[in-house]
């Protein structure tokens, strides 16, 4: 299978699985977090070229939208590292106990990073498909533009049922869950659940970049 590929299903299984406080516990949570950050270097490293392509071409509307959707991911994950820094409880505080912003800045980025991958893996879909069917041998398929489909929108339905399941607008705003504690969840519920979440934002944003090609073409 493609490096690649491996580099990015390891960030995004490291970031589901990290996310569950609650079942990988402090120590989980951190040592999780340190992968996702060596992964999130190479991956870096492999898509070096898209940082040296940003001064060239033309900045249509698509190419705005894609760089919008990158820099949300990009900020939100550079404020989940530096709070994540500053709250851990395995490096020194150097600057002794963080104030409890610092906590719910980093609470907050975490979970906006999860629509921020999905608008990510959605826009760059047309350049990641295409290699996840040679590096997992997908294209012998038979009849995959309609099983695509039909699994696109039963992930859709996932997303949209998990996301009120785990409140996940609540925890965006930082509002109360009377009942957080009181919700079935195991790791691979709650890993899965996300995941889908985590699809119903990609295909949010890979339609909305169909549209605005098909826009441009027929403008």
């Amino acid at each position: 299978m493609n490096k690649r590929i491996i580099v990015d299903i390891g960030m995004l299984v490291s970031f589901l699985v990290l996310l569950d406080y609650r079942l990988v516990r402090n120590v989980g949570h951190e040592g999780l977090a340190l992968v996702f950050f060596l992964l999130f270097l190479l991956h870096t490293w492999f898509n070096r070229q898209w940082y040296r392509s940003l001064p060239r071409g033309r900045w249509n509307r698509d190419r705005k939208l894609t760089l919008m959707a990158d820099i949300l991911l990009l900020g939100s994950f550079a404020a989940v590292m530096v709070t994540g820094v500053l709250i851990s409880h395995i490096l020194p505080h150097v600057f002794g106990s963080a104030p409890r912003l610092v906590h719910q800045i980093h609470h907050v980025a975490g979970y906006l990073m999860v629509p921020a991958i999905g608008f990510h893996l959605g826009l760059h879909w047309n350049a990641i498909l295409p290699r996840m069917e040679r590096g997992m041998g997908l294209s012998k398929i038979p009849f995959r533009p309609f099983l695509y489909k039909v699994l696109l929108l039963l992930m859709a339905a996932g997303g949209i049922y998990f996301s009120f399941y785990y409140s996940v607008g609540s925890r965006l705003l930082l509002k109360s869950i009377p009942n957080a504690r009181s919700i079935p969840v195991t790791l691979w519920t709650f890993t899965f659940g996300h995941l889908l979440i985590i699809s119903l934002y990609a295909a949010t944003a890979y339609y909305v970049q169909k549209l605005a090609r098909k826009r441009r073409w027929h403008g």
